[in-house]
């Protein structure tokens, strides 16, 4: 039977908090984490994209938090700016209303680093940022390590790789080893990322691990195409779906700006959004999503991990995903909180093989489709406008026999 918040624990405050943001009962996640990480334990929890992972370690480190000590108590790690903006918000969300005196602080980098510093001053309680901006002022004294009690690790297959371990390694080591926790979530979790995770925690982390796997919400879809008219089908899809929100995912993210282009000579409304991209003008393409004024974000897989715009429709890989887990986290930038959602991925032949790689990992079924007045219909395998060749009728075959035998 589905546990309500009051059961896994959580105040009447934060109850109440989560009702003005429309939220009234746990997701599963939320049910199986929250008590674990009340409780002090370690945790490794993976769970399915949207199902609601950054509450299910936010509440419960609101109620650790302690109100009257005015000092780090939680670092939350992330993979990238968006992210951790995003979890900054959430937190002061929670805090404004239930009206708890948790105080929480952004320090990314790439940005104002005297406005983070004056914000630092204010002792806030939880500190959400990017493990090379966090461990700066660490060891500059900004952040008072010794008394973090409990550290996040967001999207942790991401932040535990070969290019991040070492920076969140450091960051642990700062803080005292017998008083911390240690939080790791993801959609994906593989072996590696699972022994890190174990390495860094003194005593063995609890498992809450849900099926590696996608919303029953969303469906998937291959269109096959020559790489010429990749462009032209996403055209015929945005006006054919009538989609709102659709977020083009490219590989290499030196295309994207090209690719924005041609989008745009489409007369789509298309913005960009990759690594390189300068802070303002990622959170300006961002906030023109939101607000509708875009309807196509194009992106590389660095912003696939824990972004979350709302009410997107459609998501379109241009360039297949060559492994499941990306096909993973960019295919749950739709279909949310089980709204119904679409990912198209528009696939040339020798492309095909990575798309039926993903549909066997991820245990999905995908249609292949073409689109046709607007439309996706099934790909019966023909070729494209030719009408099937009819068997000639018994008659005729003899006709043709005797013009035959009269020529010879």
């Amino acid at each position: 039977m589905k546990k309500t918040f009051k059961e896994t624990g959580i105040s009447d405050k934060l109850i109440s908090a989560l009702k003005n943001q429309g939220i009234t009962e746990p997701t599963e996640v939320q049910e199986a984490a929250v008590p674990v990480i009340l409780s002090g334990k370690n945790a490794i929890v993976r769970a399915e994209t949207g199902s609601g992972k950054t509450l299910a370690y936010l509440l419960p480190v609101f109620m650790k938090t302690d109100t009257a000590l005015r000092s780090a108590q939680t670092i939350i790690l992330t993979p990238t700016h968006e992210l951790a903006v995003q979890v900054y918000r959430q937190a002061c969300l929670l805090a404004e209303n239930s009206g708890l005196d948790v105080r929480s602080a952004l320090v990314i980098g790439d940005a104002g680093l005297a406005r983070q510093l004056e914000k630092l001053k204010e002792k806030p309680q939880i500190i959400v940022g990017s493990a090379g901006r966090i461990y700066d002022l660490i060891g500059k004294r900004k952040i008072p390590a010794h008394t973090v009690k409990t550290i996040v690790v967001d999207e942790a297959d991401r932040m535990l790789d070969k290019m991040n371990a070492d920076m969140v390694r450091a960051i642990v080591k700062t803080t005292l080893k017998d008083s911390r926790q240690m939080i790791f979530l993801s959609a994906s979790m593989n072996r590696d990322a699972v022994e890190i995770a174990r390495e860094l925690c003194t005593e063995p982390p609890v498992f809450c691990m849900a099926e590696e796997k996608l919303p029953s919400s969303i469906s998937h879809y291959c269109i096959v195409a020559e790489l010429r008219d990749k462009i032209n089908i996403i055209r015929k899809i945005v006006h054919g779906e009538k989609a709102k929100k659709t977020i083009v995912f490219i590989n290499n993210p030196e295309n994207i700006e090209v690719t924005v282009e041609k989008l745009r000579y489409h007369s789509l409304k298309a913005v960009g959004l990759y690594g390189g991209t300068r802070r303002d003008e990622r959170r300006k393409a961002i906030n023109e999503m939101i607000s509708g004024k875009a309807e196509i974000l194009v992106a590389s897989d660095l912003v696939s991990r824990g972004l979350d715009i709302p009410e997107v429709t459609h998501i379109i890989n241009l360039d297949i995903p060559e492994e499941p887990t990306t096909y993973l986290h960019r295919a749950g930038r739709t279909g949310r909180s089980g709204k119904a959602g679409k990912v198209i991925s528009i696939a040339t032949a020798g492309e095909k093989r990575y798309v039926n790689k993903c549909a066997r990992a991820l245990g999905i079924k995908v249609e292949y489709v073409r689109m046709r007045e607007g439309k996706m219909i099934p790909d019966t395998g023909l070729p494209k406008g030719r009408p099937l060749k009819k068997e000639p009728s018994p008659a005729v075959k003899a006709n043709r026999k005797n013009k035959s035998d009269f020529k010879k």
